[in-house]
């Protein structure tokens, strides 16, 4: 689950234990602070959309020196395993791979997406158990495309993400051509069902054998009949995004639309599940 919102400095997630509220920090510099935080705080109106109800939002501003900054982005970005294989680090880490290891590099202004979140973590796990050589792969809602480049490393011969957000695209392309990945990665602005493209057509008359929806409860629930015009007789839908008190009505919309559960994973309050057609 993806929140993306345009920073001249990035964006750091600090994420806590113990029930502690957890923060996102977004660094601006000193000239277009005031309008940026301003922008920011009427987009962010919603706090249901965040946090299902159960909490709210509060925003506090402080200044910090350039030296200060630069110094907690290196401190935030570190490598992060996300499944058995797949990792992720920052270009400037040089972080070496240990054998079998698949990473993956982004910069450190990629902020939102790295896969420090839990619902990234689990959609990568259950990736790894899903992908299979020469799968053709859709990413619904696919951010800075870290899940899109995880099913290529995985063996997809394709992997196709699109997202609402044209700051992500652009993100996302930015990722794939770091990754080297350009050939077998696509990133596209709009969502599955209505993005301009040749290849949009092309994959409609070829189908895919998994589609990813890492994105929120409501916008999963508008996507299970739908999702079957783009799917091959075995294909997989992987959902995340989704709280534990949200799964059995995610679960139950599927199966009313002709799917059945699959694999099913948990982290603290999050939840990833797949779903097959019958």
């Amino acid at each position: 689950m993806i929140y993306c919102f345009a920073s001249s400095g990035g964006v750091e997630i600090k994420e806590y234990e113990n029930g502690a509220r957890n923060s996102i920090i977004v660094y601006f510099a000193e000239a277009e602070a005031p309008k940026a935080i301003s922008a920011l705080k009427k987009r962010i109106t919603d706090a249901k959309d965040i946090t299902d109800g159960n909490g709210n939002i509060t925003f506090d501003e402080y200044t910090v020196d350039e030296e200060d900054w630069e110094n907690s982005w290196k401190k935030f970005f570190s490598p992060k395993k996300l499944g058995k294989k797949i990792l992720v680090t920052p270009d400037w880490d040089e972080y070496k791979p240990a054998r079998g290891e698949l990473p993956i590099f982004i910069e450190p202004g990629m902020a939102f997406g790295t896969g420090h979140h839990e619902t990234t973590e689990l959609c990568v796990k259950l990736l790894e158990e899903i992908v299979k050589k020469d799968d053709i792969v859709f990413d619904v809602g696919t951010g800075t495309a870290i899940l899109a480049i995880a099913a290529k490393l995985l063996g997809a011969k394709l992997a196709v993400g699109t997202d609402n957000d044209k700051y992500a695209v652009r993100i996302a392309r930015e990722n794939i051509k770091l990754n080297k990945c350009s050939g077998e990665v696509k990133a596209y602005y709009g969502n599955l069902l209505s993005f301009r493209s040749k290849l949009r057509d092309e994959l409609l008359l070829q189908k895919c054998d998994v589609i990813i929806c890492n994105i929120l409860k409501d916008a999963v629930l508008k996507l299970p009949n739908q999702l079957k015009d783009f799917l091959r007789g075995s294909g997989v839908v992987i959902v995340s995004g989704i709280l534990e008190s949200q799964y059995e009505e995610v679960r139950r919309e599927f199966e009313k639309n002709g799917f059945k559960s699959a694999r099913h994973a948990q982290k603290n309050d999050w939840v990833a599940c797949s779903f097959k057609l019958k």
